[in-house]
């Protein structure tokens, strides 16, 4: 059986923030309720991203919670991944569905709707879709979408929606209204204070409401 795709994916992030490493922050989303956690390391050494997936794996499988490689797809397989997140100049999602086979979980990125349908039509399980607002996490992200969008990309779509881009916890029931599957967060949750805590508000609002 695949694994499930969560409803609050915690992305790990070292470059906005470095007061947590990548499992401290897997470890804190696990604990605040998060059900899929994407490792995501731009920067280090081969051998240091596959130490840090191999640890998040680890807390992963041990909590149920559903583990998913950013770009990656040769960490994905070493560490045995439940899945891969690719973007739109990652390698093909057609490519990594041969590799990871149909028991793992690949999602495509996209930014606009011929994105979103060449990321359906090329197999993937779900969508990363946004930025839905403006953010600090990716290079040149584009212009952001709103939320009235992502009710556009929702109704499109055949594969499960994830919005991505700047969301904060104010943003989570609307999104969550316009008819999405979940939402990917990076800097609300890995650049506060207490990343146990604020994963533990976003699955609050998600499982009171929209669970």
């Amino acid at each position: 059986m695949k694994p499930k795709i969560g409803k609050l994916h915690v992305l790990t992030d070292t470059i906005l923030q470095s007061k947590y490493t990548h499992p401290d922050l897997g470890r804190m989303a696990i604990d605040g309720g998060a059900d899929t956690i994407q490792f995501r390391q731009k920067k280090g050494t081969l051998l240091e991203m596959y130490r840090n997936a191999e640890e998040i794996v680890k807390l992963c499988r041990d909590a149920d919670v559903t583990m998913i490689v950013d770009d990656r797809i040769d960490i994905a397989f070493a560490v045995d991944a439940d899945g891969v997140h690719l973007g739109q100049s990652d390698i093909p999602l057609t490519i990594a569905r041969k590799l990871l086979g149909e028991k793992k979980i690949i999602g495509g990125s996209a930014t606009d709707f011929d994105e979103l349908q060449k990321v359906i039509e090329d197999g993937a399980d779900y969508v990363g879709f946004g930025p839905v607002f403006g953010t600090m996490s990716k290079e040149n992200p584009g212009k952001p979408k709103g939320i009235q969008f992502m009710k556009r990309v929702a109704e499109r779509s055949s594969i499960p929606v994830v919005a991505i881009g700047g969301i904060k916890l104010e943003h989570v029931d609307d999104l969550f209204r316009t008819g999405i599957h979940g939402i990917a967060v990076i800097s609300a949750i890995c650049c506060s204070d207490d990343p146990e805590t604020a994963t533990r508000d976003f699955m609050k609002i998600i499982k009171d409401k929209h669970s």
